[in-house]
């Protein structure tokens, strides 16, 4: 079960990797669109954070470094693209995202123990 759970709760940032990938150029913009500086650049590392972290906590080693990893990428990202509480479907993504980081702070305090 504990490895059921792990891909489930990675399956969010294989997708995004994949659709950052596919949608460099857009991504890239919409982070650039925010005002913050090397836009690509960006874009790449959240890829590798996303990549890196993901494959981490699914193989569970070094699941707690991958959750890190993840929550690096996640909270920033919150903050600047779902902060916005008061529209309905950032106010989705701002839930969602913080039930993420709630699993995640499960592996960092399972993989404590």
């Amino acid at each position: 079960m504990n490895r059921i759970a792990r891909v489930l709760l990675c399956l969010v940032f294989i997708n995004a990797v994949i659709g950052k990938f596919a949608g460099f150029t857009d991504t890239a913009d919409a982070i650039a669109a925010k005002g913050l500086p090397m836009a690509a650049a960006l874009v790449v590392g959240s890829m590798l954070l996303m990549a890196a972290g993901s494959a981490l906590v699914i193989s569970g080693w070094r699941s707690r470094l991958g959750a890190a990893l993840l929550l690096i990428f996640l909270i920033p990202t919150t903050l600047l693209f779902h902060g916005n509480a008061g529209d309905a479907a950032e106010r989705i993504q701002l839930l969602k995202n913080l039930s993420i980081m709630a699993g995640l702070l499960f592996v960092i305090e399972q993989d404590n123990a």
